[in-house]
Formats: C-alpha cells, structure tokens, sequence
C-alpha cells in the first residue's frame, strides 16, 4: 500500500514535465523558419522543452504577455504572444521603443514558467529579415497573397482562384523593422486603419519568376491594417505575367523573401501550366583574386546548367552600352522548392581541349557542386558526373533542389583556343555538342586591391590585352556584411580595346567594397548549340573575371 507521502508526491507531479525548467532550442522567424530570422516588430518562433503547461491561442487584442502561465523576455522586455504550447511559442520581438519589463528579466531570450526561467538563449534582431507567410505555414509553396477585384474585394490566391494579370494583389509576411514604419503601433496592438502605416523607408521590389519586375506598380508597402506584427504589399501585376499554378513570388524589405508561389490565369479562376521548356547555358570561366598584401588566387572552371520549367523563356541576348552607370543588385535569400523547375540529365558529359594539362587525381565531388571527374590529358577528355541536388548560381534565384554539371580545371586551363563540350544524352536531353573559341584575357597594369577611393574622386584603371570585340564589365561592389543578404554594385562598361576606364565620383558609403573586372564576348560573338529535349536550345559563353578585394570606398 503506498504510503502517504508517495500519494502526495504523485499528486504534486502527475506530469513530470511540468515539474521541469523550461529549454529554448532554437529561435526562427514564423514565416520563414529561418535561423534567427527576426526584427523588431517581427512575429518570431521559438522552439524547446516544457515551455508552457497547456497549449493556448491569443483571444484578444492587444496581446497579452502572458498566456498558460509562460511568459517570455528578451533582455528584459515582456514579449506580446499570440500561442504557447510545450514546445512552441510564437511572440512578436518587441519594438525598440517597448519598455514593458518582464519579472522573468535577464539577457537574451529567457521563457518562465511555474517550473522556473530557462536558460537565455542568445540572439540579436537582423534588419534584414523579411519572409512571406505560406498558406500551410511550412514557409514554402503557396503563399498568403489576396486576389484584389476592381471593386476592391478580395479573395485568397489558389490553384482554383488565379490572380489575372495586370490585377492587383496583395502579400502577406512579416520582418518589417518597426523604426523604418511611420505610426507603428505599440507591440501587441494591431496596425492602424487610418491613417495607415506604410514604411517609411525604401524596399517593396517584386520579383517573378526569379527577375525583378520594374513594371510592377506598387499601390502600398507596410504594416496590414488590423494585424500584429504582420507587413502587407499591394502590386499590380504585369499584364504579360505568365500563367501558371505555381509561379515564384519574391519581395524585397531590407532583404529578399524566400520565394513562395502564386497562381495566375487570365481571367482567373482554376489554373493551368504552360507546357514545360527547357534551356541550356554553358560557361568556361576563369577568376583571378588578387588580395592585399599581395597574393594571386585563380579557379578556373566549365558547367553546364539545363533548367527547365513551364513557360519558361530564353534569356535575352545581354546589352551593351559604352560608359553608363548602372545599378546592379545580387540578393541571397532563403530558398524553397518550386513545382515544375527541374534539372534536366544528359547522361554522360565530356569536355574537350588542347589547353587541358595532365593531372592524375580527378578533382573530388561534392554535395552542393557537382563536378567533372576522369583523367585529364594534352586532347583528352574530362568525364562530368551526372549532377545531384546542388546549388544554382545567384543568378538564377534561389529555387532550391536544381544541380549543375560543374568541375573545377587545372589553373592555366582558360585560356585563348578551342574548348568543346559533349553530352551523350540522357533521359530528359538528347545528344550534343557545343563549343568555344575562348578570346584573350587582360593584365591590369596596377593591382587596386587594398587601395583607398574616394567617392568624389575619380579613379582610372589602366590594363593591356584583349581583342577587338570583347567587352569588359566593371564593377564597383558593396557587400552586405552585417546579414550576408545582398552585393550592391556600380556597373560600367568599355569595349577591351579601350585599355583603361576611370570610374566617376561617386557617392560611397564607408566601407570594404571590392573591383571587378569582367571580360566576356561581345554581341556579335555567340555560341548557340540545340540539342532534343532543349526546345529552348542553349548557349555557351565564357569568360575571364578579375577580383580586386579589400578597397576602403570613402564617400564624401
């Protein structure tokens, strides 16, 4: 017979999980799940152990800071929650003007409950952090976008309520920093109706289908009127949008958003995909990295990417303009899987060139970059593997699950002459053959790197070399070294037979930034292949970059 003490011990802890200090095991944004992907004003995921006795949803607004008996602080400062349960709580990270201290105080994020404080858990809000909300909440595929009618109803984008294009819509997500909003509510209330609050900062780009949508007229960018935490972006779609069930959305908000999907049909209604196109592109490229102190590194290397997906469409023909300055933006961003962008297999690849030197070790295969393996010969042959889930250049936007055939070549082997490319054709491509007559590369007379430009000073580059029909592309890049999110370049570009190119004064933010010089083929210059299964029909370039690293820009 149990004993009155044993009854008692049982009573106090029928659970023995509720007698247990809480555990915060990670920290995500709840649109994304990124690592750490949060903002003041943002909506936020933690994840852990014993982090509530119940499960229970926010009933009112403003939210409350305390639900089930958990409440959560960082740095001292009660966070609004909409959900607890044991292992999750969704909060929004308090605003920088939020005073509200927690009795559950200390630094980083700290989770009480009856049981105690869990250990803080270290993290810092990013500026750049934006994501879309998902319609199943994974942070992939369908995203939480409204179909805007001309009378101003809304309806929820679906695979069987398409957007038209050139109608409105409207996008949903959250990581909006609440000290970029003009009249941003306190934490936990809702946004405002009228007036609204529309970010008082730049950002909103739209990007579909991978490109940037300049034609994309943005009608609003802020915080949704009635929500927490929670940001809204209006655009009228272009009316040549393609059609399809699931075509990539991404926005712009300090950082890209990951890139959810949206159905578009004219007229609306149930969806249908465009037949599915492929298109090849082939690259032989050498880049030399010069350091400071003085210090050379060169990779030289071929791939061959073969993507295809519905509607898709041959890239232009790239444009060439003497002298004039351009913007140029590379986001890297979170990526998701897209259905019906593939890989598609060739089989067997080869390459070909007098130019390949001899080696007896084939250089390793890996995860994310697929390679050429085989020995390497004066003539002979470089076998490529069949390429598996890998990574596609930032180019190509960040649509997961797609691959490259890619190796990495013996230094000195880009270089003037012929360079051949064969595919023995495989499931998805038939049989080919492709190749180059690779031009001249260029020496820069004085190595910039490690060098100091100011903005209100120009700056001349002096190189010998290259032929008569090549172009160079220059580039003055800002890398975004706080989050990794995006490189912000100044483009300009000179004909090679120019010989030198003095970059304008310019207005530079303080900083590292890095000189690049691109040598690529000019307009009349091109290398198209067709093979079966490439309705598109593919093209092959190359090309010779020259990385100029550590230049202190100084603005003025």
């Amino acid at each position: 017979m149990p004993t009155k003490r044993t009854i008692l011990v049982l009573a106090i802890c029928p659970l023995a999980a509720w007698c247990q200090k809480p555990v915060v095991s990670s920290l995500t944004s709840a649109a994304t799940y990124g690592p750490n992907s949060v903002n003041s004003g943002s909506i936020a995921t933690i994840f852990g152990t014993n982090l509530a006795n119940c499960t229970q949803e926010a009933q009112a607004l403003p939210l409350l800071r305390q639900l089930c008996g958990t409440s959560l602080s960082i740095n001292g400062i009660a966070a609004p929650l909409f959900y607890v349960s044991p292992t999750q709580i969704n909060f929004q990270w308090p605003g920088a003007l939020d005073t509200t201290q927690s009795s559950c105080a200390s630094s980083g994020i700290v989770v009480c409950t009856a049981a105690g404080a869990s250990d803080p858990y270290q993290a810092t809000p990013s500026p750049e952090t934006f994501g879309i909300f998902t319609m199943d909440a994974s942070g992939c595929g369908q995203g939480a976008v409204l179909n805007v009618a001309p009378d101003g109803s809304v309806t929820v984008n679906s695979r069987s309520n398409s957007a038209s294009p050139g109608s409105y819509i409207s996008v949903f997500g959250t990581g909006l920093n609440y000290s970029e909003v003009y009249n941003a509510p306190p934490d936990g209330s809702p946004a405002p109706f009228n007036p609204l609050a529309p970010l008082d900062a730049g950002g909103g780009e739209l990007f579909l289908d991978s490109a940037d949508c300049g034609s994309c007229f943005l009608q609003f960018k802020g915080l949704a009127p009635g929500l927490v935490g929670v940001a809204q972006f209006n655009y009228q779609l272009p009316a040549t949008l393609r059609e399809g069930c699931a075509v990539p959305l991404q926005t712009e908000a300090g950082s890209i958003s990951q890139p959810v999907t949206i159905s578009v049909r004219q007229g609306g209604g149930p969806c249908a995909d465009p037949p599915t196109a492929g298109y090849g592109q082939i690259t032989w490229q050498k880049t030399v990295i010069a350091q400071e102190p003085p210090a050379t590194i060169e990779t030289d290397t071929v791939s061959l990417s073969l993507q295809a997906s519905p509607g898709k469409q041959a890239p232009p023909a790239p444009a060439f303009a003497e002298g004039i300055e351009t913007n140029v933006y590379t986001w890297y961003g979170p990526s998701c899987p897209i259905p019906g962008y593939r890989s598609l297999d060739a089989g067997a690849v080869n390459v070909q060139g007098q130019q390949l030197p001899r080696t007896a070790a084939p250089p390793t295969a890996t995860e994310q970059q697929p390679v050429m393996n085989g020995l390497v010969g004066s003539g002979a042959t470089v076998v490529l593997e069949t390429p598996g889930t890998g990574v596609i250049p930032p180019e190509d936007g960040q649509v997961s699950g797609l691959s490259v055939y890619q190796a990495t070549l013996p230094n000195g082997t880009i270089q003037p002459g012929t360079f051949t490319v064969n595919a023995g054709g495989g499931a998805d491509v038939g049989a080919f053959q492709s190749s180059v007559q690779i031009g001249a590369g260029i020496q820069v007379t004085i190595n910039p790197a490690g060098s100091a430009l100011l903005g209100g000073v120009p700056f001349t580059i002096y190189w010998t070399g290259g032929d008569a029909d090549e172009w160079i592309n220059v580039y003055l890049i800002s890398h975004d070294e706080s989050t990794l999110a995006l490189d912000y370049a100044l483009r300009w570009q000179v004909q090679a037979s120019d010989g030198q190119f003095t970059i304008p004064q310019f207005n530079a933010l303080w900083g590292n930034y890095e000189l690049v010089l691109e040598v690529v083929p000019g307009p009349s210059t091109t290398y198209p292949f067709s093979a079966p299964g490439l309705p598109l029909g593919g093209q092959a370039t190359w090309k010779y970059i020259y990385r100029f690293e550590g230049i202190l820009a100084q603005g003025y």
